[in-house]
């Protein structure tokens, strides 16, 4: 009865399906992830992984004509498979969409999340006719992909070109044997295994190569949680004691992104990262100052450890006395010179010789 009510309701509101499933997956990804190092949390997208690639090879064995008999337990439930690949689909994208989104800072990395949202979209909204399943195939060589390059780092406990390329090729062999697995059902059909399979997921492996080495992809799993430029930080027994000279109609801004500076001042820059358990690499601090004619020129890239296992992220201090007025900028990158976050500030010259109203902010 109840089944059967669900069913009629399915047709009459079919139209609907794809966008319900894309709320229902983005809100319960919301619901439910919180760090990308967290077991839950791989093994959860491992599973919806497995399953997604199981609907996909029962879809690419249908072109065939070959009917399926699904497990009897699965039997009632199997007409809503297409509903649930793109509630896993969906929810994976999302996912690495978050990941990606808290990992980008430069304008080439965002407009690679917007590019990954518009997958998103077409993965919910869009159909292909015959050609849906290369799509799906695409969709699940892209979170794959993104599911091992997300993991190297973990796993390995360092960022960088090594678990990369890592990822990439533990990518191709899982890919390898998901082809292998399927193979036998093809076998009358090699075409469809190069045009299906194959095709769509080198694609989506020299794209992602490209965007790697052109430092469009962010550094996850890898991301400031926190960033502020200060005149003073002080470290206490449980965490930094920050001062700051603030404007009176600037409430809301707790640090000195308009730097006032008197002869001796130096500038503090505090930094909170995010970066997994057991990870232990290093990053480098760069400082630029713009020049009216040249642009932004480098001015001291520092490298300094990164640990990870804090929940508040690793705490980083650098400082610069030796500076001059006019807008200044510090970035925090990998060694490979990813950018993984940036603060823009002014320095402008205190003529003034009153006493200075200092402000504190502590972060643990």
């Amino acid at each position: 009865m109840i089944l059967n009510s669900l069913n009629v309701f399915y047709k009459k509101h079919a139209r609907w399906i794809p966008i319900v499933s894309f709320l229902l997956g983005f809100l319960f990804d919301i619901a439910v992830l919180k760090r990308v190092d967290e077991l839950s949390v791989i093994i959860q997208q491992a599973i919806y992984l497995m399953i997604s690639a199981s609907f996909i090879g029962f879809e690419l064995v249908e072109h065939l004509g070959v009917e399926i008999h699904p497990p009897k337990l699965f039997l009632k439930v199997w007409k809503y498979r297409e509903f649930l690949l793109h509630f896993l689909l969906g929810t994976l994208l999302n996912s690495y969409a978050i990941f990606y989104f808290k990992s980008a800072s430069a304008l080439t990395s965002f407009l690679f999340i917007a590019i990954l949202i518009a997958v998103l979209m077409v993965n919910e909204f869009l159909r292909f006719g015959k050609s849906q399943t290369q799509v799906h195939v695409a969709l699940l060589s892209l979170c794959l992909i993104s599911y091992f390059v997300s993991l190297a780092p973990i796993v390995l406990g360092f960022i960088g070109i090594v678990p990369f390329l890592s990822a990439m090729v533990v990518s191709i062999i899982v890919f390898y044997g998901y082809t292998q697995i399927l193979k036998p059902k093809l076998v009358s059909h090699p075409k469809l295994l190069k045009t299906h399979l194959f095709y769509p997921f080198l694609a989506i492996q020299i794209t992602f190569v490209i965007l790697y080495f052109t430092h469009v992809i962010p550094p996850v799993p890898l991301s400031v949680k926190y960033m502020g430029i200060f005149h003073g930080a002080e470290k206490k027994d449980s965490g930094y004691e920050l001062s700051f000279i603030n404007s009176d109609w600037k409430f809301w801004d707790l640090g000195d992104k308009n730097f006032l500076a008197r002869p001796g001042d130096v500038i503090y820059c505090y930094v909170q990262i995010f970066s997994p358990a057991r990870f232990s690499d290093q990053l480098q601090v760069r400082w630029l100052y713009s020049d009216a004619r040249k642009g932004w020129m480098s001015s001291d890239a520092i490298r300094l450890p990164v640990t990870g296992g804090r929940e508040e992220g690793y705490r980083i201090v650098t400082r610069k006395s030796n500076y001059q007025p006019g807008f200044w900028r510090v970035q925090i990158e990998t060694l490979d010179n990813h950018e993984i976050g940036r603060i823009n500030f002014k320095v402008v010259s205190d003529e003034t010789t009153s006493e200075r109203e200092i402000q504190t902010l502590f972060k643990e």
